[in-house]
C-alpha cells in the first residue's frame, strides 16, 4: 500500500558514495552439539544451554530476522561490527560503513607543505572572489598567462582576435601577388601581434650533426631550453657560420647548402639538402669561398679551385642521434641522405646523388613555427572583406582611385612635384644639381694699385639706399 493516496511511489536511490562492507552480530539459538564432536575430555562437562545469544561471525543463518537483531546502540558500540570487504563469505548481518570522504583537498593525501597542510583559513582564501585581482601564472612554453578573465584574453592568447587578423604578413608563397585572386591560393599568412605558440621543451642537453663537403663530422649542440624550429634553425646556422660552412655570392651573401624548413600543408619538418656542382651551379664565377679573421678565403675545404673530376658532385648532410632531438623534429635516427660521402679506393670523395634532396619527418615535430597560420582569402580583394560592401565604402574606394589615377598622369606631365601635391604619400623629387651646391654669388675683381694681388668683393645691394 503507498504511504500517500493517489500518489506515485517514493523512487528508490541506490547508494552512490564510497563504502567498506562490515557486518554485525546477530541472536541465534544455541543447538545441540553432536557428540561426534566431543573428545573424552568434555563428556562429562555440562553442554551450553538452549537460549537466544547474540553471535558474531560464527556461521550463516537464514532464519535470522534482521529487523529484531540489529539497532543503532549495537552498531555505535565499540566492537559491535566488524569490516569485512575482503571476505567472500557473507556471514551474520551485512551492512555498509560510509567512508566520509572529505571534499577538502588539503585531507586527500595532496598537501604540498607543511604550513598549507590541514589549514582551512588558507584554502577559504583561495575560493574567496579576487575582484579581478588574480596571481598571475605565465606559462612560459607558450609566453602566455596561463588563465584568462575574459573572452577578449582567451582569443587573444590564441591568435584569434578581431585586431590580430586585420593586417596579415605572408609566410609561405609569392609575395607578389594580392591576397584573394586566384594566384594567392597556395599562399599562407600570419597575423600582426604577438604570436603566442607552443615551445617544445628540451629537458637535457642534446644535439646532432651533418656532414659537410670534407667527409667529416661536425656537431650542432641543443642546450636544454624551450625551442620552436626557428630557433633550432638560427643555432644550426650559427654553427655553420662558425665552421665557415658556406659560399658567398656575388652579392656578398651567405649561401647554405643545408636548411630546415616546416611545410604548413603537411605540418611536418623537411631537411633540404643542396647538390653541389662545380661546373654548373657552384662555378668559381658566382660564387667565392668565406673568408677568415684575415680577410684571405679559407683553404681546410677549397671546393671551387679543386680539381678532381670525383669532387664535381657532392652533397653534405644530416646526422640524427638517437636522443631527445628526435622528438623534436620528428625524425629517426639516421643519415639524411643515406649515402653519406666517402672516400673511394683512389683517395677521392665520391656520392651517387645527381640532384638535391627533400626528407619529411616521420611524425608530428614538437617543435613548430611560432606562427599561426592565416588562410586569408577575401572573395572581395579589391576591400579585403568576404562579401559585398555598402556604398559608402565604395565611393570611398572610387575617390581613392580618382585620386592615385590624376597623380600618375601629372606625375608624367609635370613631375612629381605636382604629382606630391595632388596625391597622398608620394614622395617628392630628387634634389636638383644648383640645389644641392646652393646659387653662388657675384664677386667683382678689384686690383689694388700698390700691389699685384687681386681681390674678391661681393656685390652687395641696400635696398632703399
Amino acid at each position: 500500500m503507498l504511504t500517500k493516496y493517489n500518489t506515485n511511489k517514493d523512487i528508490s536511490f541506490s547508494w552512490k558514495g564510497k563504502t567498506f562492507n562490515q557486518v554485525t552480530s546477530l541472536i541465534k539459538k544455541n543447538s545441540s552439539v553432536s557428540t561426534d564432536t566431543f573428545d573424552r575430555s568434555s563428556y562429562f562437562l555440562p553442554t551450553p544451554l538452549k537460549i537466544y545469544r547474540r553471535e558474531i561471525v560464527t556461521s550463516s543463518d537464514t532464519t535470522c530476522a534482521s529487523k529484531i537483531s540489529s539497532s543503532i546502540d549495537l552498531l555505535n558500540m565499540p566492537g559491535g561490527s566488524i569490516v569485512n570487504s575482503s571476505s567472500s563469505t557473507n556471514k551474520d548481518l551485512p551492512n555498509n560503513l560510509d567512508i566520509n570522504l572529505t571534499t577538502n583537498q588539503y585531507e586527500l593525501g595532496k598537501c604540498n607543505t607543511s604550513t598549507n597542510c590541514n589549514n582551512p583559513q588558507y584554502n577559504a582564501l583561495r575560493r574567496v572572489r579576487s575582484s579581478g585581482i588574480i596571481k598571475k601564472q605565465f606559462d612560459i612554453s607558450k609566453n602566455n598567462d596561463t588563465y584568462c578573465t575574459s573572452t577578449n584574453q582567451y582569443l587573444v592568447s590564441r591568435n584569434r582576435s578581431f585586431s590580430q587578423n586585420q593586417y596579415n604578413y605572408i609566410r609561405y608563397g609569392d609575395s607578389t601577388t594580392k591576397p584573394g585572386d586566384n594566384a594567392s591560393i597556395d599562399n599562407i599568412y600570419s597575423g600582426n601581434g604577438i604570436n603566442h605558440c607552443h615551445k617544445h621543451q628540451i629537458v637535457t642537453d642534446t644535439s646532432f650533426g651533418y656532414q659537410w663537403l670534407d667527409t667529416n663530422y661536425y656537431t650542432v649542440s641543443i642546450p636544454t631550453g624551450y625551442y620552436t624550429l626557428e630557433d633550432i634553425r638560427t643555432i644550426f646556422i650559427n654553427t655553420m657560420t662558425t665552421n665557415k660552412h658556406y659560399f658567398v655570392d656575388n652579392k656578398n651573401n651567405n649561401a647554405y647548402l643545408l636548411n630546415m624548413s616546416f611545410n604548413n600543408s603537411t605540418n611536418k619538418v623537411e631537411l633540404q639538402t643542396l647538390l653541389t656542382n662545380r661546373g654548373t651551379t657552384f662555378t668559381s664565377e658566382n660564387y667565392s669561398m668565406p673568408l677568415d679573421e684575415y680577410n684571405v678565403p679559407i683553404t681546410e675545404w677549397d671546393y671551387l679551385t679543386n680539381n678532381d673530376s670525383d669532387y664535381i658532385s657532392l652533397m653534405p648532410g644530416f646526422k640524427i642521434h638517437d636522443n631527445d632531438f628526435t622528438e623534436a623534429i620528428g625524425f629517426s635516427a639516421g643519415n639524411y641522405p643515406s649515402d653519406i660521402i666517402t672516400i673511394d679506393g683512389s683517395g677521392n670523395n665520391s656520392q651517387t646523388y645527381t640532384e638535391d634532396q627533400n626528407f619529411t619527418s616521420f611524425s608530428i615535430p614538437g617543435a613548430k613555427p611560432t606562427y599561426v597560420p592565416v588562410y586569408y582569402k577575401p572573395n572581395n580583394p579589391q576591400f579585403a572583406v568576404q562579401g559585398a560592401v555598402d556604398a559608402s565604402t565604395r565611393t570611398a574606394r572610387n575617390r581613392y582611385n580618382a585620386i592615385t589615377n590624376n597623380t600618375a598622369i601629372y606625375n608624367n606631365a609635370y613631375g612629381l612635384s605636382v604629382a606630391n601635391a595632388l596625391a597622398y604619400g608620394v614622395p617628392q623629387g630628387g634634389y636638383t644639381w644648383k640645389e644641392k651646391i646652393g646659387y653662388p654669388l657675384k664677386q667683382t675683381p678689384v686690383f689694388s694699385k700698390y700691389s699685384d694681388e687681386m681681390k674678391k668683393c661681393d656685390v652687395v645691394k641696400i635696398s632703399g639706399v
